[in-house]
């Protein structure tokens, strides 16, 4: 972790990342966590634009800097939440990710998501 990060992420949110595969009953997509990360954040945010084109207001703005592969459809709680192996009926899917070039600072891009 960057000095700039262990200085901000000073909160916690726990990740569940989809496998890619479904629930063969229910249809529903399976997940893999619970993944803990570092961050900061902030609950609304600035209007976004998701993939799709459409506005929205985000219910959560989380800003880290863990390299994991976190993908529009994931699901994030804020606070850690490890005793949950698939995600609870409060985590809120990711609507949109983002990042920034870090390297001037001689440290590890920078990311952002959306719920």
């Amino acid at each position: 972790m960057s000095a700039t990060a262990r200085w901000t992420y000073t909160n916690q949110a726990t990740l569940w990342l989809q496998t890619g595969k479904r629930d063969p009953y229910t249809r529903e997509p399976l997940f893999d966590g619970p993944h803990v990360i570092a961050c900061t954040f902030k609950n609304m945010g600035e209007t976004q634009t998701d993939d799709s084109g459409q506005q929205f207001v985000p219910r959560d703005t989380v800003w880290h800097e863990n390299p994991l592969a976190i993908q529009v459809g994931d699901r994030v709680v804020i606070g850690a939440a490890i005793e949950d192996a698939a995600p609870p009926a409060t985590a809120k899917a990711i609507k949109k990710v983002g990042g920034w070039d870090m390297s001037p600072f001689g440290e590890a891009p920078d990311y952002v998501l959306f719920t």
